[in-house]
């Protein structure tokens, strides 16, 4: 990507530094050999962004648009984001507990989801653990960096996991690209889950049922308190 720069008092647009992801050839691959996948699989090029503030998150295709930062090569990324990967692993698979979920997500956090669209922390942790009630298990296929980059904190990642439905024990697999942003403390601000890598529906109120999923999943689904 090249900048561009335009005189007589117009700001100029300099795109922030690029990771070009490849094709991986990791097919089984869990949390604690994410990181090195993206060595193997993108490359760096410009240098570290200031974080003077913290951004707003970015609709996902803000994200394709915009570049990251830095990439896993770096040792302070490679940290930085361990930690969130294996979390939301552990939460992905079907195994919440409220003091991961208080870790890792903030009060005013927001979850996009194919079926539920949550507006804060409680609804999040309620949708977390309804994924228990209603399904009998989940077998975690792989899950790949696609992107990670600090100043601003984000990361994309492709999931794939198959869950066993209580109800008639139907298998489904689900693959998803997931945006997540990131605050200063690594506290998740938003995490956006596209199905396949397609953008949810709003068609014929779907965005306004999905509100509401939320909102009943929050109000039936009882969520434990952290011991002390």
């Amino acid at each position: 990507m090249s900048s561009q720069r335009e005189d007589g008092g117009r700001r100029s647009v300099s795109p922030s530094p690029v990771i070009t992801p490849h094709h991986s050839h990791f097919s089984h691959l869990h949390a604690d050999g994410l990181l090195g996948s993206i060595a193997s699989g993108a490359h760096y090029s410009g240098a570290l962004q200031s974080h003077s503030s913290e951004p707003p998150p970015i609709h996902p295709q803000g994200w394709r648009r915009r570049s990251m930062s830095r990439s896993a090569e770096d040792p302070q990324v490679e940290a930085a984001f361990k930690d969130v990967i294996k979390d939301l692993e552990q939460l992905y698979t079907g195994h919440p507990d409220s003091e991961t979920i208080r870790r890792r997500w903030r009060e005013d956090a927001t979850l996009e989801h194919p079926l539920f669209r949550c507006a804060n922390l409680h609804e999040i942790s309620a949708v977390l653990f309804a994924i228990r009630r209603l399904v009998r298990s989940v077998e975690h296929i792989s899950t790949r960096v696609l992107s990670a980059g600090l100043s601003p904190n984000r990361l994309v990642l492709a999931q794939t996991c198959v869950y066993t439905l209580r109800i008639f024990g139907t298998r489904k697999e689900i693959k998803s690209v997931i945006y997540v942003d990131l605050d200063d403390d690594m506290k998740i601000v938003q995490l956006i889950d596209h199905w396949n890598g397609e953008e949810s529906s709003n068609r014929w109120g779907a965005g306004s049922f999905r509100r509401l999923f939320a909102k009943i999943i929050s109000w039936t689904t009882p969520v434990p308190r952290i011991a002390g």
